[in-house]
């Protein structure tokens, strides 16, 4: 039994992704649409340094489509297999210069932005600690507690008003009351950086407010994540039938609330909100946990017979789920009402 994914490869993962909107929007600036003698619609673009590529298609979408496919898969495909590798022949695409770009300079991370922020001199001595006790440094720390905090913080904007949610926050940031505040610079990805520059202005906060206020939020958040693990493990196995009782579910519906906690299973719009009440927890809180579940979840061990077993790489979701259990139309609409 194996990992499916490493937390080092999903690092990675995370970083690549956090970086796509720049590089492609670096690569798209380039691209330029033109009609072909032949009556087709071409799409010219430099991907990096000088290597520049056309695709072709019958109609300005299709051609903006592959183009979009076309870029994804070279980015992507530098960053697993450390080279640039030619376009798919099923692309229609012409390649117009040989000289491939290092991958050091098609996929170097973005300049990250610099936030400055007013820290309780307690609260940045605790995540000195902390930096110290997991080998890594400070800004690695800061960096990770801010977008945590601040994710949840958009996630809880969506059904909270903004005086209880930026109460909720200066309680958190309270417990780090001090009458000394020393001055930090908080590094962001450039995405994340605008985000929360955005969110400050809506909000009619100072970046440095918001950023602080979020990092006292991403630890307080943190701490109530592994007491919400064990309670979500505890409902796991036999005890999930007691679950489904406690969220006004029939019998028929273990499977899914199994799945759900497995995080095989994306929970409805409606159900979200009583597995919180029901587990005691925050929504965006539980989805952090159920996301985990499953990235961490293991892969069996089996011998195939005529060809590769296919393993999900995203959860299912609710319409899929409930159609997959045959039940009778009555159920099966009473489940679907719950949402997607």
């Amino acid at each position: 039994m194996q990992t499916t994914l490493k937390p080092v490869d999903l690092a990675e993962a995370q970083a690549l992704l956090s970086r796509l909107p720049d590089t492609f929007s670096s690569i798209l600036r380039t691209a330029r649409l033109r009609a072909t003698p032949e009556g087709h619609i071409s799409v010219s673009y430099a991907m990096q340094g000088s290597l520049k590529r056309e695709v072709t298609a019958a109609s300005p979408n299709e051609a903006i489509r592959l183009t979009l496919v076309d870029v994804a898969t070279y980015v992507t495909s530098c960053a697993q297999e450390h080279e640039a590798i030619p376009m798919s022949s099923c692309a229609t695409g012409t390649e117009l210069a040989t000289e491939a770009p290092s991958p050091e300079r098609a996929l170097s991370k973005a300049k990250q932005q610099t936030l400055g922020a007013s820290l309780p001199s307690r609260l940045k001595e605790h995540l000195g600690e902390l930096a110290a006790a997991e080998a890594t440094s400070f800004a690695d720390v800061c960096r990770r507690f801010v977008v945590f905090g601040f994710e949840d913080f958009i996630a809880r904007a969506l059904y909270a008003g903004p005086t209880l949610l930026f109460n909720v926050l200066a309680n958190e940031l309270h417990e780090w009351d001090d009458s000394d505040t020393e001055q930090v610079m908080v590094r962001l990805d450039p995405g994340q950086a605008v985000r929360l520059r955005s969110t400050a202005k809506e909000y009619e906060k100072s970046v440095s407010e918001l950023t602080v206020l979020c990092l006292a939020h991403g630890i307080a958040m943190q701490r109530l994540l592994e007491p919400l693990e064990s309670r979500v493990s505890k409902c796991k196995g036999p005890a999930i039938r007691g679950l489904v009782s406690k969220l006004g579910l029939q019998p028929f519906a273990v499977p899914l609330v199994s799945g759900i906690l497995a995080g095989s299973v994306r929970a409805p719009r409606k159900l979200l909100p009583k597995l919180a009440i029901a587990l005691d927890a925050p929504e965006s809180l539980l989805s952090t946990v159920f996301r985990g579940s499953f990235d961490r979840r293991l892969v069996p061990a089996f011998k195939a017979e005529g060809g590769k077993p296919v393993l999900s790489t995203a959860p299912s979701t609710w319409t899929t789920a409930v159609k997959a259990l045959s039940l009778s139309p009555e159920d099966a609409k009473a489940l679907l009402e719950l949402g997607v």
